[in-house]
C-alpha cells in the first residue's frame, strides 16, 4: 500500500469518525445536565449520614442554585425560543437534540419533581429533627400568651415602622415587585369597582432576618417566620378594610445581559447603565405558597405576563437560601461537619523572608487546606517591602471586605506602581466590583477594565522588586478567585513561584491587558496572528482549547506506540463540543479517561464504541470543588497543568483565561495525589452512568475514603513525610484501576 493511498484511507477514516462523534445522541442537554448537578446538591440534604446543619445548608444552596438558574441560565432558552418562533434559524450548540420549547418544558417537569423532594426533605425531615435538637420554627398559634405579648412588642417596635402597605386599585396600579423579595398578598371581603376582591401587596424587607428568636430559658433555639408574624397584624396595616386572607410569594426575574459592543463608550458607565436595568427585567417565574387560591395566582399571572407554567408552587417555605442562617447556629458539634482549621503551607511556616522562600523554588498552595493567609502575606509584603516598584493584579470575584485591596490601596499610597485588571462584568459581582476600582483609583491606582467583548477570568499577581543591580518578578497564579470568604469554602490550587520563563509570560499577559482593546472582535484577534508569544503559559483566546486537543492526540499517539495511556482532568463544568469529541476520539483509540467534573457534564461516557474508556466522577462535600487540573500520562513522564478555565466555549472564546505547567517533581506529586484522592473517594462522589443520571459511590469492601478529609489530614501531616513523584503516580494508577465498571448502552450513529 502507497504512503499516499494510507494518507487518504486515514483521512476517511477521521472523516468518517468526526462525522459519528456530531451524532447528537452523544450529548446531554447542558440545562437538564446543570439541573442534574443541582439534583446531586439536594441528595446531600436529603443523605441522613450527613451531618444536620450541614443537610440545612446543602438545602439552602440548592435553592440559591435555582434562583441563579432562573435568573441567568433560563434566558438563554427563552432567547433561542422567541428566535424559533419568529423563524430565525436555530442552532443551540449544547443541547442535545431537543428545541428550544422542549426543553423548558423538561426543565420544568424536572424542577417540579425537584421542589416536591426538597419540600419533603424540609417538612418531614429537617424540621423534626432539628426540633429533637432543640431547634423548632414555631406557628403563632403554638406560642403562649406572654410569648406572643414579647413578639407583639417586637413588632411594634422593630417591624411595623418599616413595612408599607402596597394598595391595588384605580388610584394605586400594580406595584414593580423586586426580583426575589418576598411579599404578602392580601385579600379583602370587599370587592372594588370591578367586582374582584381588594388586593394589597407587603414587601418583607430583607435586610430584617427571616427567622425570628422567641426568648427561652432552656438551651434551645425557638423561631417564629417573620411573615406569620407580619400576617398576625395585617389589620394594623389596613385599619380600614376587613383582611380575608393572605398569601407569601416572590417573583424571579431574568438577570441576564449582553452589552452591545458597538455602543460602549465608557465600560463602567455602560455597566452602571446595565445595572439600573437589570431591576426591570421581565419576570421569568412566579412563586407561591401551596395554599393560594386559583383566583389569586390569575390575577398575579395576568399582571406580571406568565404563563400557567411560570408558577411553581410550595408546601415549604419560600426561598430555602435563608435556611443558610440556621446552618450556622452555634449548637453541639456533632450536627455540623468537624471544625477545621487551615494550615499555613510548610514553606512558608518558617521565620524567613517569603521573596527568599518564593525565589529558592516555587511554592504550590491547596485551599482550603493550605491558608490564604500565605496569599496575602505575599500581596502585604508586596505592599510594604521598599524594594518593592510595581504590582500587577487582575480581580474578578473580590467579595466584600477585601485584604487584598487593602494591600493595593496601601502600595499605592506608598508610591508604588499598582495596576489593577478589575472584571466589572463578573455577574452579581459588578456592584462590589465597581466600589473597589473606584477605591483604587482614589488611592492613585491604574485600574483597567479589560475588554468589552471578554471577560478576564484569569486570576494572577505579579510583584516587580529591586534586587541589587536588577529587578527581579515574583508571581501568584490560582484557579481560584483573590476572595477571602470563597477561599475557605472553595478548593483551589495556587502557585507562588519567580521563575523567569513564567513571570516573563506573565508580563506580556499584562501588557495586553493594559493595552488597546484588541480583543473586542474577531477581526481584531486575527490581527494578532494566533496572539502574543508565550513561552510557557496559554492563554484564552489564544489557541488554549487547540492545546489541549494536541495534548490529547499526543496521548493517543503515545498510547498507540507503549500503551497504558492515560488522562485525568478536574474541572467545573464540560460543554465544549470540540474538547469533547476529541476525548470521546481518544477513548475509541484506548486512551482511559477519567474526568472529575463538580457541575455541567454532557458527554455521556460508557458509550459502546465511543466512550467505554471514559469514566465521569463529580464530588459534593463540605467544600466546593473549584479547581482546574489536568493531566497527561504522556508515555510516563507526565505532564502537568493548571488552569482558570473549565471546557466550556465561553471559556476558551469569551474570556481571558490562563493555563500554566506545573514542572517542579515534589510540585507535580502534589498535584497528581490530589487527583488520585478524588478518584478514589467513595464517600462524597458520584459516578455518571451513561444516560446522564449520577449514582452514589458505595464504599463496599474497600477501605472508606472520602478525599476532603483525608487531604485535611495530609496536611496536617505535610511537615513529616516525603512525597514521590513515583508514589502519587502509583496512588493515581491504583484508585484508576479500581474504578467500577461503565454502564454500556449500545447507541447508533444518525439513529
Amino acid at each position: 500500500m502507497t504512503a499516499r493511498l494510507k494518507k487518504v484511507q486515514s483521512a476517511a477514516r477521521q472523516k468518517s469518525m468526526l462525522k459519528r462523534l456530531e451524532d447528537p445522541e452523544l450529548y446531554l442537554n447542558r440545562e437538564l445536565a446543570w439541573l442534574s448537578f443541582n439534583d446531586r446538591v439536594l441528595k446531600e440534604a436529603e443523605n441522613r449520614n450527613t451531618p444536620l446543619l450541614e443537610r440545612l445548608k446543602f438545602l439552602s444552596i440548592f435553592g440559591s442554585n435555582l434562583d441563579e438558574f432562573f435568573m441567568v441560565r433560563l434566558s438563554g432558552l427563552f432567547k433561542l425560543l422567541e428566535s424559533s418562533e419568529s423563524g430565525v434559524a436555530v442552532t443551540p450548540q449544547t443541547s442535545g437534540d431537543m428545541d428550544p420549547e422542549e426543553t423548558l418544558d423538561e426543565v420544568s417537569l424536572y424542577i417540579r419533581r425537584q421542589l416536591r423532594r426538597a419540600s419533603a426533605t424540609f417538612q418531614a425531615g429537617l424540621l423534626p429533627a432539628l426540633a429533637s435538637e432543640g431547634i423548632s420554627i414555631l406557628s403563632t398559634s403554638q406560642l403562649s400568651r406572654q410569648e406572643l405579648e414579647k413578639l407583639d412588642d417586637f413588632f411594634e417596635n422593630q417591624i411595623f415602622p418599616i413595612l408599607t402597605p402596597l394598595a391595588i386599585d384605580q388610584a394605586h396600579p400594580f406595584p414593580y415587585l423586586a426580583n426575589l423579595s418576598l411579599y404578602i398578598a392580601v385579600s379583602f371581603k370587599e370587592s372594588g369597582e370591578n367586582g374582584e376582591p381588594l388586593l394589597a401587596f407587603v414587601e418583607i424587607p430583607a435586610k430584617l432576618s427571616r427567622f425570628i428568636s422567641v426568648p427561652s430559658r432552656a438551651r434551645e433555639h425557638r423561631f417564629v417566620v417573620i411573615e406569620d408574624l407580619i400576617r398576625r397584624h395585617l389589620a394594623k396595616l389596613f385599619p380600614w378594610n376587613e383582611v380575608d386572607d393572605a398569601y407569601v410569594f416572590r417573583v424571579t426575574r431574568n438577570l441576564d445581559y449582553q452589552l452591545l459592543e458597538g455602543e460602549v463608550k465608557d465600560l463602567m458607565k455602560s455597566i452602571e447603565l446595565e445595572l439600573k436595568d437589570r431591576a426591570q427585567r421581565f419576570v421569568v417565574r412566579l412563586e407561591v405558597e401551596k395554599d393560594m387560591p386559583e383566583r389569586l395566582r390569575s390575577r398575579l399571572r395576568s399582571q406580571l405576563e406568565l404563563d400557567i407554567g411560570d408558577v411553581y408552587e410550595s408546601s415549604s417555605y419560600l426561598n430555602l437560601r435563608d435556611l443558610m442562617f440556621l446552618s450556622k447556629l452555634e449548637v453541639k458539634p456533632a450536627l455540623r461537619d468537624s471544625v477545621f482549621n487551615p494550615k499555613t503551607s510548610a514553606r512558608l511556616s518558617h521565620d524567613r523572608d517569603i521573596f527568599d522562600v518564593i525565589r529558592e523554588r516555587d511554592v504550590l498552595l491547596h485551599h482550603p487546606y493550605e491558608s490564604f493567609s500565605s496569599v496575602l502575606e505575599f500581596l502585604g509584603r508586596a505592599a510594604d517591602d521598599p524594594n518593592v516598584l510595581a504590582i500587577k493584579q487582575t480581580l474578578y470575584r473580590i467579595g466584600g471586605d477585601s485584604p487584598v485591596i487593602e494591600a493595593l490601596v496601601r502600595a499605592a499610597e506608598k508610591g508604588k506602581q499598582v495596576t489593577a485588571v478589575v472584571e466589572l462584568k463578573a455577574r452579581f459581582d459588578e456592584h462590589n466590583n465597581i466600589a473597589w476600582a473606584r477605591r483604587l483609583e482614589r488611592a492613585g491606582a491604574h485600574v483597567v477594565f479589560g475588554f468589552v467583548g471578554l471577560k478576564t477570568h484569569a486570576k494572577c499577581a505579579l510583584v516587580i522588586r529591586r534586587e541589587g543591580d536588577h529587578l527581579q518578578r515574583y508571581a501568584h497564579i490560582s484557579t481560584g478567585n483573590y476572595n477571602i470568604s470563597t477561599a475557605r469554602l472553595y478548593t483551589d490550587v495556587g502557585m507562588l513561584t519567580a521563575n523567569d520563563v513564567l513571570t516573563s509570560d506573565l508580563a506580556k499577559l499584562f501588557n495586553l491587558l493594559t493595552g488597546f482593546n484588541l480583543l473586542s472582535s474577531e477581526s481584531q484577534l486575527a490581527r494578532l496572528n494566533g496572539g502574543p508569544d508565550f513561552e510557557s503559559i496559554q492563554v484564552s483566546p489564544f489557541g488554549v482549547r487547540d492545546f489541549f486537543i494536541r495534548n490529547l492526540e499526543q496521548e493517543v499517539e503515545d498510547h498507540r506506540a507503549h500503551g497504558h495511556g492515560h488522562v485525568v482532568l478536574k474541572m467545573n463544568s464540560l460543554t465544549d463540543l470540540g474538547l469533547i469529541q476529541a476525548l470521546y476520539s481518544a477513548s475509541c483509540s484506548g486512551v482511559r479517561i477519567d474526568l472529575i467534573v463538580r457541575g455541567v457534564c454532557i458527554l455521556r461516557p460508557g458509550l459502546k464504541g465511543v466512550s467505554e474508556n471514559i469514566r465521569v466522577i463529580s464530588i459534593i462535600d463540605r467544600f466546593l470543588e473549584h479547581s482546574r487540573i489536568f493531566y497527561f500520562r504522556n508515555a510516563g513522564q507526565p505532564k502537568v497543568y493548571l488552569g482558570s478555565c473549565d471546557f466550556m466555549p465561553r471559556n476558551m472564546d469569551r474570556r481571558v483565561e490562563i493555563v500554566w505547567p506545573v514542572d517542579a517533581e515534589p510540585l507535580k506529586a502534589k498535584v497528581i495525589e490530589i487527583l488520585a484522592f478524588n478518584l478514589g473517594d467513595n464517600i462524597k462522589s458520584y459516578a455518571m452512568r451513561s444516560d446522564g443520571t449520577y449514582i452514589q459511590a458505595q464504599s463496599g469492601k474497600q477501605k472508606a475514603c472520602r478525599s476532603q478529609e483525608q487531604l485535611i489530614e495530609l496536611v496536617k501531616a505535610e511537615k513529616t513525610r516525603v512525597l514521590r513523584l513515583r508514589d502519587a503516580l502509583r496512588h493515581l494508577e491504583s484508585v484508576t484501576q479500581m474504578g467500577e465498571p461503565h454502564n454500556t448502552i449500545q447507541i447508533r450513529a444518525g439513529k
